[in-house]
């Protein structure tokens, strides 16, 4: 189903909408007895990062040099890989510019339904949640702390969906903010045997301890990004080029959370054969 706003960003991509055009194009949204004042402010803190200057609304990141963008490195751990019957059970995130972290945000969240292979992966069980915010009181903070920066997540979709799925089930609507991959960044402009965050984490060096907890794991995909900008050709500028760049990468054959449980399986599969070698 389309979200309210996809025709717009489409044409805000290839050129930018004056004021008139803007609002012209909210008027079918808001709907025949819709408040299209109400329905501009709505829009103008969807995520979607725009610009207004004489009286022209543009894309930001068209006009934004890589250096001066806002980027939000996330990652959340959930208690399952489906997001319409799942949740998110932890959220981390950093809010960065310029090569400097500007802010930071970290939660449990509420949750009593824990697998036990999401504890096996992850250290995190109902105990830890029982007195942690609801859902919606999170996804409220997180969306005010993402604003309308770009959000970039190590597998991407993963994180992006599942929170713009949560954020919509809660009456928060969708995610609007692009999307930036760091797995496809990494597959673009370093040389690995493997492209996965655990991986990449000792053999970049940056040998962070107790990943797939979220604030760590984002911090680890920061790192990953900043190792990843100054490998990215001389002629990408804006973080628009940045953000073509990565969409244009082949798809990767990865999920982070394709399914946990199977993640799981395997690791004590491992064990197991560990153990009838001696």
């Amino acid at each position: 189903m389309p979200k309210r706003y996809d025709k717009i960003l489409a044409i805000l991509n290839k050129r930018p909408l004056s004021e008139n055009e803007l609002l012209s194009l909210l008027t079918p949204v808001a709907g025949l007895f819709g408040d299209i004042e109400s329905e501009l402010e709505i829009f103008k803190n969807s995520g979607i990062p725009i610009e207004i200057a004489h009286n022209n609304i543009y894309f930001r990141p068209k006009i934004t040099p890589i250096i001066k963008e806002t980027f939000c490195i996330v990652d959340i751990e959930t208690n399952g890989h489906n997001p319409y019957i799942h949740a998110p059970i932890e959220i981390g995130a950093l809010k960065v510019r310029g090569g400097e972290i500007i802010d930071s945000f970290e939660s449990f969240v509420y949750n009593i339904e824990i697998p036990e292979y999401i504890t096996k992966i992850t250290g995190i069980n109902a105990q830890m949640l029982e007195n942690a915010p609801r859902l919606t009181n999170v996804l409220e903070k997180f969306k005010l702390f993402l604003g309308d920066s770009i959000f970039v997540a190590h597998n991407v979709d993963f994180d992006y969906n599942f929170l713009s799925q949560s954020l919509e089930r809660c009456g928060f609507g969708y995610l609007y903010n692009p999307r930036l991959c760091t797995l496809k960044l990494a597959q673009s402009t370093l040389e690995s045997p493997r492209y996965s965050l655990g991986f990449l984490n000792e053999f970049l060096g940056i040998n962070h301890q107790d990943l797939h907890r979220a604030l760590r794991d984002s911090k680890t995909a920061w790192e990953v990004f900043k190792i990843a900008l100054k490998k990215i050709p001389q002629n990408l500028y804006t973080s628009k080029d940045l953000l073509e760049f990565v969409k244009n990468t082949p798809k990767v054959k990865y999920a982070k959370a394709k399914n946990a449980e199977s993640i799981y399986t395997e690791s004590k599969k491992e064990e197991s054969q560990k153990g009838n070698t001696f």
